[in-house]
């Protein structure tokens, strides 16, 4: 089936607008009559959110966070960072969820060696952590109209005012040797805890966030583009494929191919196309492949469907860009995308 672009850049600017602020972040090329709407589709997917934007959202996680710190009553101290789409410039709505990391800060668990010569028992951590999440829910449920407390690991609020959600997600601090012998967060971990299965889950977001900022850095915006760009696919096609697998996709192609100049947008989408083929018919190759900051290897088996399909899509916009010989539009200086 034919792409629709026309209800595609009306799903994409329904994305971008901002009713807080009462403005979309579009291009001044997407207002263009003269311009081919799926050279606009293509273009617009890979713009990134301006900052004030996201300063919104930064702004609903500090009031959140404001909040907690205000009407907790726990034995232990807290420590807060954030995680999500926002911390990496990859998201593709202008009110992108934000998670909040609500971080017991009293103690912390080890890794392998790591010595730990005086273990905390003043209290039992799957306690603490219950009734860290017990106070969350009170505390935000007497301020917000919307929380919704559903979450296996986290609660999440509405913020109307800014039309913001925050996701709260609660944690303990996990430290790595490689951790204590440079103090560098990008080598602590966290454990999140789910509450239906009373179970600790080992996780490392700050170098994720590291990994993808520095790929973005070192590709002049490229693999941002990219990532954008197969969200704005996933979201547009209901392709059922994490965010977090799409990053993994994107952060596997090689810096080069993936390295940004004006007006090559098409470049990169035949980058992204042409590792898609790899990963999906070399299973061996496929397997091998790792999460951005080197934990996992999550592109299984169940992942091919879901990549075949974004990879149709994709292919289908390549081809219908390359028809309109959309080049000759940056020639005439119609197209203005940076």
């Amino acid at each position: 089936m034919a792409i629709d672009y026309e209800k595609r850049l009306q799903n994409l600017s329904i994305r971008r607008f901002d009713n807080e602020l009462n403005e979309s972040f579009l291009t001044k090329s997407f207002s263009s009559t003269s311009i081919p709407k799926n050279i606009k589709y293509l273009m617009e997917s890979m713009v990134r959110i301006d900052k004030k934007y996201n300063d919104k959202t930064i702004e609903a996680a500090n009031r959140v966070q404001k909040h907690l710190e205000n009407g907790y009553d726990l034995h232990f101290s807290r420590a807060y960072r954030t995680q999500g789409s926002v911390t990496t410039s990859t998201n593709i709505k202008v009110h992108s969820d934000f998670d909040l990391l609500t971080i017991i800060d009293r103690y912390q668990f080890t890794g392998i060696g790591v010595p730990n010569d005086n273990p905390y028992t003043d209290s039992k951590p799957n306690s603490d952590i219950k009734s860290l999440r017990s106070q969350s829910e009170k505390i935000m449920e007497a301020i917000y109209d919307e929380v919704d407390k559903t979450g296996k690991k986290n609660i999440s609020i509405f913020n109307k005012s800014l039309n913001r959600k925050v996701d709260i997600v609660f944690c303990f601090w996990y430290n790595t040797k490689k951790y204590l012998e440079t103090s560098s967060e990008y080598y602590k971990g966290i454990y999140l805890f789910d509450f239906t299965k009373d179970e600790k889950i080992m996780d490392y977001p700050f170098a994720h966030i590291s990994q993808v900022n520095t790929k973005g850095d070192n590709t002049n915006d490229g693999s941002r583009k990219g990532i954008r760009l197969l969200k704005t696919l996933k979201a547009d096609a209901d392709i059922d494929i994490s965010s977090f697998h799409l990053t993994t996709i994107v952060h596997s192609i090689g810096d080069n191919d993936l390295y940004y100049h004006i007006g090559k947008e098409i470049n990169i989408a035949k980058a992204i196309s042409n590792q898609l083929q790899k990963l999906i018919h070399n299973s061996e190759y496929r397997r091998s492949v790792e999460s951005p900051n080197g934990t996992e290897k999550p592109l299984k088996e169940d992942t091919v469907d879901s990549m075949k399909r974004i990879k149709a899509d994709l292919d289908e916009l390549i081809a219908d860009v390359h028809n309109e010989l959309y080049l000759g539009y940056f020639e005439k200086g119609e197209l203005i995308y940076s």
